[in-house]
């Protein structure tokens, strides 16, 4: 599971190299920082279209085959990125961001191998290493672009695909040979997502909880890096990474998610959640210029954020057997993304706009949207388990 754990989050890692060196890269292409926010979202919507269309393989095709080509892509893409500019790189980007699904391919082996009542916890510590490894690559591109340059980031990035891909070789048994995925197989297996929501509408809400929650995780590390660019700050890359160590709670909250969700609280640690999103957006939106207040809403955001992810996942994949993870880890995942690409998307015209104010504000939306969703559905279920309770009376 430690392993395991290490591969995803390095694998997630390269979605978030980007984001503390984006005021290094513009200055080295002489852009502005928020004209390269489309880099950002590109790698989002890329995750996002990977996680539709690559993901189902791991329910299909033998993992150890698919995870090994995942990553040495990974690896290429990355050594090339340094090299190009433009559209090109708008390219390379949404390229890293389709192939970076291979920690999507990983939980759901961990979530088959844990025992129901533990799925939880081990789904929690297996994200542990995906929010550990979002959080570290801040830090290590961040000192990195300051003491080398920013392209050592994505050399060495693709120098740590590398060695996942050799591990996991390792570590991973082959599976034995099954029937070879034909077109139509493959065509099939993408229809049976559509299938697998219209027959659990708990997926389906669970799936919109997510998107919201991620676009206020993009709209914060989108915007705090060129917040901090600004006075009373002036940070470099290297002060911009070491602000990603705050994110620390995040690992906090996939621990403590997974075991409230065990004990089948996760309606009470989402709708916890989303009103932290909400409050702490809203405070730091007019108290962006106390490093303690950003401080503290960067951690409690991703605490919060990561809380709400792992109560998420532990209820959709309690829906399904472990034939079909995949599957719904691709449903989940690919709404949380375009969520995430949404978030990061809106920030670039947002920022252009009404700066940090207009921007945080968006987040405290995002949180507040999910937990009025979350409440107008527990409204909805105690009032048709009334009804069914005075049906039972009258009879």
């Amino acid at each position: 599971m430690l392993l395991l754990a290490a591969a995803c989050g390095l694998c997630v890692a390269n979605l978030y190299y980007l984001q503390p060196i984006l005021p290094e890269l513009a200055a080295s292409l002489h852009r502005t920082p928020g004209s390269l926010t489309s880099s950002v979202s590109a790698t989002q919507f890329g995750y996002a279209l990977g996680l539709f269309a690559l993901v189902p393989l791991g329910d299909a095709v033998d993992r150890r085959r698919l995870l090994t080509a995942l990553v040495a892509t990974a690896a290429a893409v990355l050594a090339v990125i340094p090299c190009a500019d433009g559209g090109l790189l708008v390219g390379l980007f949404f390229l890293l961001g389709l192939v970076s699904v291979a920690a999507m391919v990983i939980v759901p082996q961990a979530a088959g191998m844990a025992p129901p009542e533990r799925r939880g916890q081990v789904v929690g510590t297996v994200m542990t290493g995906v929010i550990l490894g979002a959080l570290l690559c801040r830090t290590f591109a961040g000192v990195v672009a300051e003491l080398v340059d920013w392209r050592a980031v994505f050399w060495g990035a693709s120098a740590l695909m590398l060695g996942v891909g050799v591990m996991l070789r390792r570590i991973l048994p082959p599976q034995p040979a099954g029937t070879p995925l034909t077109v139509r197989g493959y065509a099939v297996l993408i229809g049976s997502l559509f299938s697998l929501l219209r027959a659990r509408p708990v997926i389906v809400e669970r799936c919109l909880y997510g998107a919201l929650g991620f676009a206020a995780f993009t709209v914060l590390w989108t915007a705090v890096p060129l917040r901090l660019i600004q006075g009373p700050y002036h940070y470099g890359s290297a002060a911009i990474g070491a602000m990603g160590l705050l994110g620390a709670g995040g690992a906090l909250g996939a621990n403590l998610a997974g075991r409230f969700a065990d004990r089948g609280r996760q309606r009470t640690v989402s709708a916890a959640a989303f009103a932290l999103i909400t409050v702490s957006f809203a405070v730091v939106s007019v108290l962006s210029s106390s490093l303690l207040m950003l401080g503290t809403a960067i951690l409690l955001i991703d605490f919060a954020v990561q809380a709400a992810h792992i109560s998420n996942q532990t209820t959709v994949f309690a829906q399904v057997g472990d034939e079909m993870r995949s599957r719904v880890t691709t449903v989940y995942m690919t709404c949380y993304f375009l969520g995430g690409a949404a978030g990061s998307a809106l920030t670039g015209p947002l920022w252009a706009h009404g700066g940090w104010r207009d921007t945080a504000l968006l987040g405290s939306a995002a949180g507040a949207c999910a937990l009025l969703l979350l409440l107008g559905r527990a409204a909805v279920r105690r009032t048709a388990t009334s009804r069914k309770a005075m049906a039972a009376i009258d009879d």
